[in-house]
């Protein structure tokens, strides 16, 4: 169940960042790289970047924000989706995740009410200071050999002026951002999403 799964992990790691948010974040980047292994260090930032400032970017222009989730929708194939995650937590703090368009299709979840949630949701308003401690953290994981990315690449990167694009290596992504699963609502929406009271 999306919902059961989505309290599960949102419990787990607002434990785990309240603990140790170097090791949630070591944690959320483990699981980024064992699902797309040919990743690179801007796909490491565009992940720290949406932890940080969500889907902000996109929610400027709602309008077209739903017409582009429609196409894509209609593009995918949610065969062959055996075990994959609807919901992938992004963010050391347990607020943001993905969700994952091809499973939740698989599932049933209807566009429409996908679309309510998503074009409904409120700004993150993330800070660049947030964005920088991430960084510094990812920096530490790599300079400890944590993480599969030279020290030198993560500084060698600038602070993005528009989130960074997924690299070609990255392979097949097909996600919206939620900016707070936390906020009230978020969980029921999930459970009514798939018929559940």
């Amino acid at each position: 169940m999306i919902a059961i799964r989505t309290l599960t992990v949102i419990l787990h790691h607002s434990i785990l960042s309240f603990v140790d948010e170097k090791g949630t974040l070591l944690q959320i980047v483990k699981i980024e790289v064992a699902l797309h292994p040919r990743m690179n260090v801007g796909d490491l930032q565009k992940l720290v970047y949406q932890a940080v400032f969500g889907i902000d970017h996109l929610l400027g222009d709602r309008r077209r924000f739903k017409e582009d989730l429609k196409q894509e929708w209609e593009r995918i194939d949610p065969t062959g989706t055996v075990g994959e995650n609807p919901l992938q937590v992004i963010d050391p703090a347990g607020e943001t995740a993905r969700l994952h368009l091809r499973p939740c299709k698989k599932r049933g979840m209807e566009l429409r009410k996908l679309t309510t949630l998503l074009v409904s949701q409120s700004l993150k308003n993330g800070e660049k200071k947030r964005f920088d401690r991430l960084w510094a953290l990812a920096g530490e994981l790599a300079r400890e050999g944590g993480i599969p990315f030279a020290v030198e690449e993560l500084a060698g990167l600038c602070f993005p002026t528009f989130p960074p694009h997924h690299s070609p290596g990255f392979g097949f992504s097909a996600y919206r951002v939620i900016n707070d699963v936390t906020q009230r609502g978020t969980i029921a929406w999930l459970r009514r999403a798939q018929g559940k009271r």
